[in-house]
């Protein structure tokens, strides 16, 4: 009898060790898991974090335009369905679609109220951010000359608007300084006037400047401006 149940530890052995390997297995898996964050998680730690209530769009790779999360579900469904509205063996549109836009190279065919609403969407993609003054520096650089602030830069949409903000200096939101036209090569050529800035009431401090490509509704930051400061 002793025997027997020697032997019958024996046999339990293997199941033992099978039990502790499959568990270090999950606590590994978990570990894992831990390691690549849901996209909750990826979006509160980037410096493109949206308010409360947004989301990535997503209408392509790196499009980190906020918008909320009906329209992000609305994009995928039209990412989906856009080949089905174009004409057979052709870029272009069925009648009653048109190309949406969210970048000049978005081609996927939407009615028309979506690209209205995607243009609404990159016009307001600085005020959606927790702070447009964390994004990285763009392809736009900025000066200021006494109160002049000007800009020269490359790499923005084509025959697109680009606007200026400033953050840092105590307004609710990005302080609207005024825009300009990007060239048909993506381009501010030389150094362009934007606004005359100076020290006003409650608005005295260093400047980020924010540039928003309104064409693609990409944020970026351009440098600092000391002519608010008195």
């Amino acid at each position: 009898m002793r025997r027997k149940r020697t032997g019958e530890r024996r046999r339990r052995i293997p199941s033992r060790r099978l039990s502790v390997s499959l568990a270090a297995l999950a606590l590994a898996a978990g570990a894992q898991a831990l390691a690549f964050p849901a996209d909750a998680a990826v979006q509160r730690q980037s410096p493109h974090t949206c308010k409360q209530g947004f989301v990535w769009r997503e209408a392509f790779a790196d499009d980190l335009v906020c918008v909320t999360p009906a329209i992000r579900t609305q994009t995928r469904s039209e990412n989906a369905a856009g080949p089905s509205n174009q004409q057979p063996g052709s870029v272009f549109c069925r009648q009653g679609f048109v190309w949406r836009e969210t970048r000049p190279s978005d081609l996927v065919c939407v009615v028309p109220s979506s690209r209205d609403q995607a243009r609404s969407d990159n016009a307001n993609a600085p005020f959606r951010l927790v702070d447009p003054g964390a994004t990285p520096r763009g392809g736009v650089q900025i000066t200021t000359s006494g109160n002049y602030l000007y800009a020269t830069g490359t790499g923005l949409s084509p025959n697109n608007t680009v606007r200026f903000y400033a953050v840092g200096i105590n307004t609710v939101g990005p302080y609207s300084l005024g825009f300009l036209v990007a060239n048909a090569q993506g381009a501010l050529s030389g150094w362009n006037y934007v606004a005359t800035i100076s020290c006003r009431a409650q608005q005295n401090g260093p400047a980020t400047i924010v540039v928003l490509d309104q064409g693609s509704g990409r944020v970026s930051t351009g440098g600092i401006t000391y002519a608010f400061q008195c």
